[in-house]
């Protein structure tokens, strides 16, 4: 699911089509703002913090453990760096977009 304009108006069509049936445009939240902006947090604490929680929502634990989102998971516990974490951070974020899944980062 790549960041393209097309999945941007397609995200904005499934919120639409949300709001209109009464729904919110989120179906989940998860708040990760207090990991995130952590100075005094390694890098390793703050990607293994964003990994327990993401695991722990009922969003993850619908998906079969050979679906797309828990392979990602299982890859942004291993990124030894930002540049791979950023990585595959947007795939996560991707797969939250099209879930309708609210990643609060800020």
């Amino acid at each position: 699911m790549p960041d393209t304009a097309e999945h941007r108006a397609d995200m904005y069509r499934v919120a639409l089509e949300r709001r209109k049936a009464g729904k919110p445009s989120w179906e989940h939240k998860i708040n990760l703002r207090d990991v995130f902006h952590r100075d005094d947090l390694t890098f390793e604490q703050k990607r293994d913090a964003i990994v327990r929680r993401i695991r722990a929502t009922t969003w993850f634990k619908q998906y079969d453990e050979f679906d797309d989102l828990p392979a990602f998971v299982e890859e942004l516990a291993g990124t030894e760096d930002n540049a791979e974490f950023n990585a595959v951070w947007s795939e996560i974020y991707d797969v939250a977009d099209a879930d309708r899944v609210w990643i609060e980062t800020r």
